[in-house]
């Protein structure tokens, strides 16, 4: 008999992926570099290479992400709206894809304002839901807004 424990560990990009792909209109793409990207609408919010996550932001928010150390500026293009969050273990997967969801938030909500996307989604009861501190409330917020 085989228990959970015994179970080999999946990869942590595999369980990213799975999460992300659940969601309600994202779409995948195979991406450069041996990524998988995430798109909503067409437009990609971010992509996942085997051990990095590179995700994009509206600025404000992507700054105060980067204030509070929750990620870093992107390891190719560090003035970007991108950034990138290295993935050292599978310890590292929730994290993640909390910062996925935050960008995948963002952009529905912007779609959402200028009714690109009929979008069946409360976006401030799923930000609630993610707990954010003030400072990256007040940043996505603002984002959103503009």
């Amino acid at each position: 008999m085989q228990d959970d424990e015994s179970a080999s560990p999946r990869n942590p990009s595999d369980q990213i992926i799975e999460r992300i792909a659940s969601w309600p209109h994202v779409e995948l793409a195979k991406g450069r570099f041996n990524s998988t990207s995430f798109q909503v609408v067409g437009r990609e919010f971010g992509h996942l290479h085997p051990r990095l996550a590179d995700i994009g932001y509206p600025k404000p928010l992507r700054d105060q992400l980067i204030k509070e150390g929750q990620t870093k500026e992107h390891h190719v293009v560090p003035n970007s709206n991108a950034t990138t969050f290295h993935i050292e273990s599978a310890d590292d997967a929730d994290h993640v894809v909390w910062l996925f969801r935050l960008s995948y938030l963002a952009r529905l909500a912007v779609l959402q304002r200028r009714e690109e996307l009929d979008a069946d989604l409360n976006i401030q009861q799923e930000l609630d839901e993610l707990a954010p501190s003030d400072g990256i409330r007040t940043a996505f917020e603002a984002a959103i807004a503009a």
